[in-house]
């Protein structure tokens, strides 16, 4: 099934009662369901608030700019305009900051600046941050080893790579991240960290890994 732009009409997915468009557990994370289930995923999974901490919050100034006709190109390379490379995308929210101020913000498929939003690979920045925050400290050196900290990698394929490696994505370890292969590395992180159950038609001889440290530890081969 296809998935739905924004200029589209939306799908009634959970609406009605009972509701007629229920995400499937083993593909809610696919399309049409995921535009739903993306700010909806408290309802599908169990989760844990991270909160800010009582320290001091950050007001960013606003210099707002009206980005919607600026001129770029689609993903086939053919020229467009923000607005519509947004639609394109199926983006759910965009945010420009220029100075440190915000010039540019946009929410769509019913979201606002206070809807809460599965971050998926966002978390790989906001993890980037705190390790710049650990390396300034002195806790952290980016040149050592990554077994150095977690020697249980070393009979994996992250031996010999530098904390900096992995930081860089550079660590050259082999990872099968086939979306419609469920039985590829990215399949099996969906099964260890919870994400789906396994599936009911797979192979009852394949050993799925019964959390995430298992499947890393497996991950052998480099490339």
């Amino acid at each position: 099934m296809d998935s739905y732009r924004n200029s589209d009409p939306r799908p009634p997915i959970m609406q009605g009662s009972p509701p007629a468009m229920v995400p499937p557990k083993l593909d809610w994370d696919r399309p049409p369901w995921n535009r739903w289930a993306f700010q909806h995923i408290r309802e599908i999974l169990p989760t844990a608030e991270v909160w800010r901490g009582n320290g001091h919050r950050h007001r960013f100034e606003r210099a707002e700019a009206d980005l919607d006709g600026l001129a770029v190109e689609d993903s086939e390379g053919m020229p467009t305009t923000l607005a519509g490379l947004l639609d394109e995308t199926y983006t759910d929210g965009f945010l420009v900051l220029k100075d440190g101020k915000v010039a540019y913000e946009r929410y769509f498929n019913g979201m606002d600046e206070r809807t809460l939003h599965l971050s998926q690979s966002m978390a790989k920045s906001v993890t980037g941050s705190v390790f710049g925050i650990l390396v300034g400290r002195g806790l952290i050196d980016p040149a050592r080893l990554v077994t150095d900290y977690l020697p249980e990698l070393g009979v994996t394929g992250w031996t010999g790579a530098s904390v900096q490696h992995v930081l860089d994505m550079t660590s050259g370890v082999r990872f099968s991240e086939e979306y419609t292969d469920r039985y590829s590395d990215i399949g099996q992180v969906d099964v260890a960290t919870g994400w789906k159950p396994v599936p009911p038609d797979s192979d009852p001889a394949f050993r799925w890994p019964s959390h995430m440290f298992e499947l890393i530890l497996g991950l052998k081969d480099t490339i």
